[in-house]
């Protein structure tokens, strides 16, 4: 009940107007930890965020409008909670990529849509399929320390903006869903060029019991029309009671005429492992990644964490990771590692201890 009041008082802050629906909430998470890390030899020990999942706050609601259809909507913002990053001029800098912010305000997410026997309809800005099964397939989530975001979708969007996804009812555990982006929600518009869609994914998933499985196609497109990413993937994870084990395969094929450092042709595989442990859950994760543009510029991370539940909303955990690079390439761990990168070929190691909590 002091959930819903809040959200209320804090939409009419931004509406100006009374505020009235069938059912609204707040919800955040808070995430921060210290985090060592040592990319060849350059280390920074700093108060880091996003251990497993980046803090936020938010709100998301419904209003039934009858016969089995709901209006939803979610409006997501992250939130420094470290109180940002130093860039040593004396000024808080956000990360690259935005762990915290992102690029302006509600940037996470920022929906509205139907919801039905049709299934689900979405309109702004949302996930990509590639994120959602990154999140759901790696042990570690695609977080910072132990995560496979910076090794698989270090060259994905991670949301599309002026979007409309499509998820259609589970038949049976199976599902499918398609969503695009028009292309000046990704910054591809020119004044010669308006490229109508500049990227479209496409997801089919079986989910039952023990057994998850997930195909999924990205397809982003640059300003010229040549598509920047073509990644093609597929996720399966088997519970096994005493341990779930999950494997995540995918290659990423740009057209020729964007093939570059930026957006190059590879290859990526990971095996992971998630064993309960009283209160808590061992997890590993073995990360491959093989560049077919660059000669030796290869990578492999290894990952292994201990996650702690205090409670159902408070966890405690201890992440680790190393990645071991090629001769020309040079991957570091974490999204949030701001220590200065080392030479090529040189090897980069995280661990962070960390406490979430959710409200």
């Amino acid at each position: 009940m002091k959930k819903t009041l809040m959200a209320a008082a804090i939409l009419s802050l931004f509406s100006g107007a009374a505020f009235a629906a069938d059912s609204v909430t707040m919800y955040g998470v808070m995430d921060l930890g210290v985090a060592h890390y040592d990319n060849g030899g350059q280390t920074v020990t700093n108060l880091s965020q996003g251990g497993v999942s980046n803090s936020r706050i938010g709100l998301k609601g419904s209003e039934d409008l009858g016969g089995g259809l709901n209006a939803i909507f979610q409006l997501e913002t992250g939130i420094c909670a470290n109180g940002g990053y130093s860039d040593g001029t004396g000024k808080v800098a956000l990360p690259s990529g935005g762990t915290c912010s992102g690029g302006g305000f509600f940037q996470r997410q920022t929906w509205v849509g139907l919801q039905g026997g049709f299934g689900t309809v979405r309109l702004g800005r949302y996930y990509t399929y590639s994120d959602l099964d990154l999140y759901d397939f790696n042990p570690f989530t695609d977080n910072t320390v132990g995560g496979n975001g910076n090794l698989m979708e270090k060259y994905f969007p991670v949301r599309y903006s002026q979007s409309v996804t499509y998820d259609s009812p589970s038949f049976g555990g199976f599902d499918l869903g398609g969503q695009f982006a028009f292309g000046d929600g990704l910054g591809q518009t020119t004044a010669t060029n308006s490229k109508t869609i500049g990227a479209y994914g496409l997801r089919a998933r079986y989910l039952s019991g023990p057994v998850r499985v997930s195909l999924e196609y990205m397809n982003v497109k640059n300003a010229a029309g040549d598509s920047t990413i073509k990644d093609a993937r597929i996720s399966g994870a088997y519970d096994f009671g005493i341990a779930s084990v999950s494997a995540i395969y995918g290659q990423n094929s740009p057209d020729s005429a964007a093939v570059a450092a930026a957006n190059p042709k590879y290859k990526y595989f990971e095996l992971g492992t998630i064993i309960p442990v009283g209160q808590g859950s061992i997890r590993a994760a073995y990360t491959r990644l093989k560049d077919d543009t660059t000669t030796n510029a290869n990578a492999a991370q290894y990952a292994i964490g201990y996650w702690y539940n205090m409670s159902k909303r408070t966890m405690l955990y201890a992440n680790y990771s190393r990645i071991s690079n090629d001769a020309n390439a040079l991957y570091t761990v974490g999204v949030g590692n701001d220590a200065p990168k080392g030479p090529n070929g040189s090897t980069s190691s995280g661990l962070m201890l960390g406490i979430k909590h959710s409200f």
